[in-house]
């Protein structure tokens, strides 16, 4: 049964331990890689040089109990990258990360290139043209072009001689709102404060994306997140505090609804945890709500969940009903919607 099935291991804060995920040994950029390392407050050699942080695949398998499907698509997500010469894994820093799919979406303009095919190669060689080191090394290489890529678009011919992406405005809006919260100690945001936010940190090609998925800030409350770009980021919640209630449109009356943040990547692998978590969290969710931070513990092919497969779904749909019937109570709200409570001691 599904109640019994084993669940997919949290291996993503395990994969980021094993890879040294931090400042000091996260990837920078090919001009950061000879520098000496940085110095401490107190003078001292920082404990990580830099350029000597790469893993390879017997170390990881060895320390990450999980099959090449899913430490693919795990890598794929921090992103990481294969250091040319395949000597291992690093992992690609943030604010480098982003500056280089900016630089990607600048050339996409200036070349006219359609954001629902970009060929790696073809991206690839733009950028080492544009931004040349002059001493024969590459300023960009294709492993980290095709690694922010796969990160931000989706492949659409796995099999193909040229890997060829479509950029996923949803995927990019999503790191970046992960980016935002963390960056305010994941304090809790009014919803219209945060999707201005998201708004002015978007790229310009993908900024009307965002707004039409958004919708209407003040009314983007609970039914609104488990679908939005936030939807194993965050949850919505509406304080009862009056000082909080806000003035719309027309002179009309309500309260502020706030999104927490709350990532599913840091929540326990084990169901019942878990979901004492989330009820530790928020004593009361919907169905549609909770669905989001249960879907990945389904042993299932979560490429095929994003695509929408019919018989992926039922089988998760399957999973989550089993896991909130044995650990939650539910009652039925006046809208008609099933809510539930914790039913864990």
């Amino acid at each position: 049964t599904f109640e019994l099935q084993k669940t997919q291991p949290q291996i993503r804060s395990r994969v980021a331990e094993v890879l040294g995920w931090d400042r000091r040994g996260a990837f920078r950029g090919a001009e950061f890689e000879q520098q000496p390392p940085e110095e401490e407050e107190d003078g001292a050699a920082a404990a990580a040089p830099r350029g000597h942080c790469y893993v390879t695949d017997e170390l990881l398998k060895g320390h990450v109990q999980a099959g090449d499907r899913v430490l693919d698509r795990v890598l794929g997500e921090i992103p990481a990258f294969r250091e040319p010469g395949s000597r291992g894994w690093r992992v690609l820093d943030a604010g480098y990360c982003m500056d280089l799919l900016r630089l990607v979406l600048a050339t996409q303009v200036e070349r006219e290139w359609s954001l629902d095919a970009l060929d790696a190669n073809e991206v690839h060689e733009a950028l080492r043209s544009d931004t040349a080191a002059g001493d024969g090394e590459p300023a960009v290489y294709k492993e980290v072009v095709e690694a922010v890529l796969g990160r931000f678009g989706r492949r659409l011919d796995p099999h193909g001689p040229s890997p060829v992406y479509a950029i996923d405005s949803t995927r990019v809006a999503k790191y970046l709102a992960e980016q935002i919260f963390a960056a305010e100690d994941m304090r809790a945001w009014p919803v219209g404060e945060f999707l201005a936010a998201l708004r002015a940190t978007m790229p310009p090609q993908l900024h009307g994306d965002i707004v039409a998925a958004a919708g209407d800030g003040e009314k983007w409350g609970s039914a609104a997140i488990p679908t939005s770009v936030v939807r194993d980021l965050a949850y919505a919640t509406t304080p009862l505090d009056p000082q909080l209630v806000h003035s719309g449109a027309g002179g009309a009356s309500h309260r502020l609804t706030y999104v927490v943040p709350l990532f599913r990547s840091t929540l326990p692998s084990d169901p019942r945890a878990r979901m004492q978590r989330l009820f530790d969290a928020k004593p009361r969710w919907s169905r549609l709500e909770i669905h989001p931070y249960l879907e990945d513990l389904v042993d299932v092919d979560h490429r095929a969940l994003e695509a929408g497969d019919a018989r992926t779904l039922e089988a998760v749909n399957k999973a989550i009903d089993a896991w909130l019937l044995k650990f939650g109570r539910g009652v039925k709200s006046p809208g008609g919607q099933m809510v539930y409570s914790s039913r864990l001691k």
